[in-house]
């Protein structure tokens, strides 16, 4: 497509398949792409070692129909998908060898495209019954040990309102275990944000919200007496 159309295109900075798209299709339209087109025909073509050395073969056909079918979750897996054809290329072809040298042509023409695309890309916040990660658990059981003793008593509180399986009560040595494992994911999630507000650092962040809230409304400051 014409440098106008690149323009337009950059300036759309909202849906970026659409975007990868025409790169792809720009891309497939080079009369010098046709060994990237297809999936690599290694029967036809006598190339009997070609799976044993390319383990995820990739082509740009393969990418405009997983383009199609919304199977990529961000932009860059995408550009790792068409990277990998030039890498497939280059790892069965010997270096300095046509097809070698071709891919590296490629490869070179992808990334002056995708570095000039502007992505405006929407990242969906974690579902509130998605099982939290083991990353999330760590820093929950981090967080915990740095909020007061009375923000703890809190989260224990609801804690055993909503999932009461999650505590260990040990009567004896007057204490509280909190099992994280045993938490259901709803109720992790809801906990996780209250600890979270209760930290040094996310009460900073309230107060300034407050404070922009208060200007932006058309609060005055009043000059104190001194």
């Amino acid at each position: 497509f014409s440098s106008a159309d690149w323009a337009s295109t950059m300036a759309k900075a909202g849906d970026w398949t659409k975007q990868l798209d025409k790169v792809v299709d720009w891309l497939y339209s080079r009369t010098d792409s046709l060994p990237f087109r297809e999936p690599v025909q290694w029967r036809e073509l006598g190339l009997d070692d070609y799976p044993l050395i390319i383990k995820q073969p990739m082509s740009l056909k393969d990418v405009k129909e997983k383009l199609a079918a919304g199977q990529y979750r961000s932009p860059n897996e995408c550009a790792e998908d068409i990277r990998l054809i030039w890498k497939n290329c280059m790892q069965y072809n010997q270096d300095g060898s046509d097809f070698f040298k071709l891919a590296q042509r490629f490869s070179a023409r992808f990334e002056d495209k995708f570095s000039k695309l502007k992505f405006e890309v929407v990242v969906p916040e974690p579902a509130d019954d998605a099982p939290p990660t083991l990353d999330e658990k760590t820093k929950f059981a981090h967080n915990i040990y740095r909020i007061k003793s009375e923000e703890l008593g809190e989260v224990v509180i609801k804690l055993d309102q909503s999932c009461p399986s999650a505590l260990d009560k040990k009567p004896d040595k007057d204490e509280i275990e909190i099992n994280i494992d045993n938490i259901e994911p709803r109720t992790f999630h809801l906990l996780d944000k209250m600890v979270k507000d209760f930290l040094p650092e996310g009460n900073k962040k309230n107060k300034k919200k407050k404070a922009g809230d208060s200007v932006g409304g058309g609060g005055k400051k009043q000059k104190q007496s001194e």
